[in-house]
């Protein structure tokens, strides 16, 4: 069975025409991912290609007697009580710096549970405490590889998932080679025996693409080498 667009909640909207709703089962982290394949309670698979971020009670499709609904898994979470306007700004601006994904209410903050960001509230002044609960509806924070929410059972964090998940999808990338000179000509194309200067990344072994092995996915630059850039190209990592 595919899904490709939500037909409705049945929390929004309590449904009337008689259809059994099966449960899908989901993890929180899971809700923006593009494409997965689940399992329904009734052994059903579903394929889901999903263009937004699920929540529960979603109705992923239909036949002539069911309806398989988004069942949202509770996970450890933690709740951050906040007293004023001013308490959640400052919560948010240091959770989003983190890169993590945070549910945002009147009176609290939930983030999925770690113990780095649970030490890290509490140092800022807050009081943290850990309880289990339905996690979906939450704001979504860009992270690149090595930051974000970890994911549990993964040890990876919710940008390292995006990140490998995009790499994925993403055009092969350019492969390194070498240009050895004609014999008896001297060497070119920025080798080491040519008199021009050498442009950096770019001598006898180096890589093509579309813009000299640089390349752009998401809004980083990547080289062949592995290095990465978030500032445009100005300064150059690895993680």
């Amino acid at each position: 069975m595919i899904s490709d667009a939500v037909l409705g909640n049945i929390y929004d909207n309590a449904p009337t025409d008689g259809r059994l709703s099966v449960p899908v089962p989901f993890e929180w982290f899971e809700a923006s991912k593009r494409r997965l394949r689940k399992t329904a309670e009734d052994g059903t698979d579903v394929c889901v290609i999903n263009a937004g971020t699920l929540r529960d009670g979603d109705t992923l499709a239909e036949t002539d007697d069911k309806r398989y609904v988004v069942a949202m898994r509770t996970a450890q979470l933690i709740e951050i009580p906040v007293h004023s306007m001013k308490e959640m700004g400052r919560l948010c601006f240091e959770l989003g710096n983190r890169h993590l994904s945070l549910k945002v209410e009147d009176d609290r903050v939930l983030v999925p549970y770690d113990h780095p960001t649970m030490d890290y509230t509490t140092k800022l002044g807050f009081e943290p405490h850990i309880i289990e609960g339905g996690f979906d509806g939450f704001l979504i924070v860009k992270a690149h590889a090595g930051s974000g929410t970890i994911v549990p059972g993964t040890g990876k964090t919710t940008g390292d998932l995006e990140e490998a998940e995009q790499e994925a999808s993403a055009p092969e990338r350019p492969q390194a080679h070498r240009h050895e000179p004609p014999a008896g000509e001297p060497a070119g194309h920025g080798t080491s025996g040519s008199s021009a200067p050498t442009p950096a990344g770019h001598g006898d072994g180096h890589a093509h693409g579309p813009d000299g092995g640089v390349y752009e996915l998401n809004g980083v630059l990547h080289r062949a080498d592995g290095m990465h850039s978030h500032d445009g190209g100005h300064t150059w990592h690895v993680h």
